[in-house]
């Protein structure tokens, strides 16, 4: 009898006190994503500018701003840059940190050391980072041209965000830099969770570094590979921080990227509206993205 419990106290135990638990946790969901998302999809309907802001006074346009995307060609043309340069960007990430987790793999002299400096361009704020590397890229003081000049190459005086391209790889630079560490460490962490039997049955059977590298740790690493690459699109396709503080977007706005031109319609021509429906299209296209990227990485668990 001690063991006893009514229907009502058994039913509330079960259905209304892990709702009442979790409640806190989904307010602030609630307030920090379902929301925000939801009023700017609400705001990309409609035409917003600074009466909206002063009164929220604002007009239902329909699809006009979603007809704006499809036929302004320089939107368009910021989004295809900004996915030429966020792949480009992974790309660049998934190798120097792919490479940086073997040699941390390896054991040597000095591993302790340089696993705490890769960190160190994790840590440094994207915005300081920024202004850094600006100074580093100068034409006329930059550390940059001076390698480069000493290394055999004439770049005295060569000036990196005059020109389009140019200021892209300065950018990339700085974007690479900033996110191998994460994409290391986690490699790193993968690898050291092979077995070490699996590592020496391959080189007893007289595999090498580089078919070890391709039939053994990277097909092992797969699925970890895969997170990594998701984790990193988003990041790479919303870059604001370090365009803003290099380049500005210039010159001629020939270095926007999606984040960059959202700002500027909503805080530079308060176009909110068009803003918005720029939000929405990006937060698709990074949703469509990281579904098919779960969808791979569910196929790739399933067919082991």
């Amino acid at each position: 009898m001690n063991g006893w419990r009514r229907p009502s106290s058994r039913t509330f135990d079960q259905k209304i006190l892990p709702w009442l638990l979790l409640a806190p946790a989904l307010l602030v969901v609630f307030g920090l994503v379902v929301y925000p998302v939801g009023r700017t999809v609400w705001l990309s309907f409609r035409f917003a500018g600074l009466p909206y802001l002063a009164s929220g006074e604002s007009r239902f346009v329909g699809l006009d701003n979603y007809r704006h995307l499809l036929t302004d060609a320089h939107l368009r043309e910021v989004f295809l840059t900004t996915a030429v340069f966020g792949f480009a960007c992974v790309a660049a990430t998934m190798a120097a940190g792919l490479a940086v987790a073997l040699l941390l793999d390896q054991r040597f002299r000095g591993r302790a050391l340089l696993g705490v400096l890769v960190l160190l361009p994790w840590a440094v704020p994207r915005v300081a980072a920024g202004v850094v590397w600006r100074w580093m890229f100068d034409d006329q003081y930059g550390l940059v041209n001076w390698t480069l000049s000493h290394l055999g190459h004439d770049f005295t005086g060569f000036s990196w965000f005059n020109d389009r391209w140019p200021a892209f790889i300065a950018v990339g630079v700085v974007v690479v830099w900033q996110s191998f560490p994460f994409v290391a460490l986690s490699l790193l962490a993968g690898l050291q969770s092979i077995s070490p039997e699996v590592k020496e049955a391959a080189r007893m059977d007289g595999a090498g570094p580089l078919q070890m590298l391709r039939h053994i740790t990277l097909p092992m690493l797969r699925p970890l590979l895969l997170t990594l690459v998701v984790v990193s699109t988003i990041w790479d396709f919303k870059i604001f921080d370090q365009v803003y503080v290099m380049t500005g977007g210039g010159p001629y706005r020939s270095t926007e990227l999606a984040a960059i031109t959202v700002w500027r319609e909503a805080f530079a021509r308060l176009h909110l509206g068009s803003a918005a429906a720029l939000a929405v299209a990006l937060f698709t296209v990074l949703l469509v993205m990281t579904l098919a990227y779960g969808r791979l990485a569910g196929d790739e668990v399933a067919a082991r």
